[in-house]
């Protein structure tokens, strides 16, 4: 009897305290990386999009599907079936199919959130029809396996109704093949969307900050797919039939971590922005920083700095023209606006060519050189 009430109403003894907390730790980095997503793009890039609104319907039901298997602990998951009441374990058959149900749903979701964030980063055709084709067969796959379950039973409502007697429902047997089907092609498309993600890496512009971007957000992918073949795995060696309270507990963490892990990826996705934002604000520290160091003296103070200005007239520094005195000029018409990383001297020089006819004067050509700016200044 003591076995029975911790059953029901005391889950932190019995085997899926792991499960807990991977499912409280999962909704807390899910969380922050989603806010941080919408802060991106709403207020840094101001840029919200279509892929910006699936990522927050799968970000509801990656959060939903976590509570649902929280709840289930409570139901006798981690316990062995004997151990668990009659009433309870009625309860936990009827709350398989809604963990079903949005767990289909949330993978679905964030599938489309990836797909349709990747054509931002390459409108490439042939990776758009790709990326299209992926698009539709996610689309069918959930729509497919979200139907099958729920119309499991006739009437419908008997499908969340695991005490009522004589239900009319499909088999054991046909339920677990249409597990399988979703597992087997649910890897497939995960290990295509990852495989556009690696044809975005290989054709952009491999800046700093987008390597950084897109090697974390292949690590992910590549940790989902690998959590993904990991459940089809076992759900295809275990007899899930069998003591399902129990053999359930060794599937359930891969559920939680597929789609974490493929949510998180397309958040990465979307942090293009900031990561830009902050290898420009790091490259111009950097320079400001390498021009304090080599701006110990003021240049105009400097001898030979005058007399190069005084033979060059048309030297500008900092885009601002001077004088023959080295002094700047009060107009800046010749002058030009200096980028925000370029913080460093800039020298602009102009020269004029003239080709004059004129009569030889029998002066040497040492003489004449001699009396030139340019060898004045030399």
């Amino acid at each position: 009897m003591v076995a029975l009430e911790r059953a029901e109403f005391d889950p932190g003894h019995g085997n899926g305290q792991s499960i807990l907390y991977l499912n409280v730790a999962l909704m807390v980095i899910t969380n922050i990386l989603m806010i941080l997503r919408l802060y991106v793009r709403g207020v840094m890039a101001k840029s919200l999009g279509w892929d910006d609104l699936l990522a927050v319907v799968a970000w509801g039901l990656v959060v939903a599907f976590s509570c649902i298997e929280i709840v289930l602990l409570t139901k006798g998951v981690g316990y062995h079936l004997q151990d668990v009441p009659k009433e309870t374990l009625f309860q936990l058959l009827s709350l398989f199919p809604v963990d079903k149900l949005v767990f289909i749903s949330a993978g679905g979701f964030v599938r489309l959130s990836i797909l349709a964030c990747l054509p931002r980063l390459n409108r490439d055709r042939s990776f758009m029809t790709c990326a299209y084709g992926a698009f539709v067969a996610t689309i069918i796959t959930a729509v497919t396996s979200f139907l099958f379950v729920l119309l499991s039973c006739s009437p419908v409502s008997d499908v969340f109704n695991a005490a009522k007697p004589d239900r009319q429902c499909v088999s054991k047997y046909s339920l677990s093949r249409m597990r399988w089907a979703h597992s087997i092609i649910s890897t497939i498309l995960n290990i295509v969307i990852f495989g556009l993600c690696i044809w975005v890496s290989s054709s952009t512009n491999r800046t700093r900050a987008k390597v950084i971007n897109m090697t974390l957000m292949l690590l992910l992918g590549l940790f989902a797919v690998v959590s993904t073949i990991t459940r089809l795995i076992l759900l295809l060696t275990t007899n899930m039939n069998v003591d399902i309270t129990y053999t359930s507990l060794r599937v359930a963490p891969f559920f939680s971590l597929e789609i974490n892990a493929g949510l998180w990826c397309g958040c990465l996705s979307a942090f293009q922005p900031l990561f830009e934002w902050t290898n420009n604000h790091y490259y111009n520290h950097y320079n400001m920083r390498k021009l304090s160091r080599s701006s110990a003296h003021d240049p105009l103070n400097d001898s030979w700095h005058r007399d190069y200005m005084t033979a060059n007239p048309h030297v500008s520094i900092h885009g601002q023209p001077r004088d023959l005195k080295g002094d700047r000029m009060a107009s800046d018409a010749d002058g030009f606006a200096m980028l925000d990383n370029e913080r460093g001297i800039k020298l602009t020089m102009e020269f004029s060519v003239h080709v004059e006819d004129r009569v030889y004067t029998g002066e040497r050509s040492e003489d004449i050189v001699s009396r030139t700016p340019a060898w004045n200044a030399f």
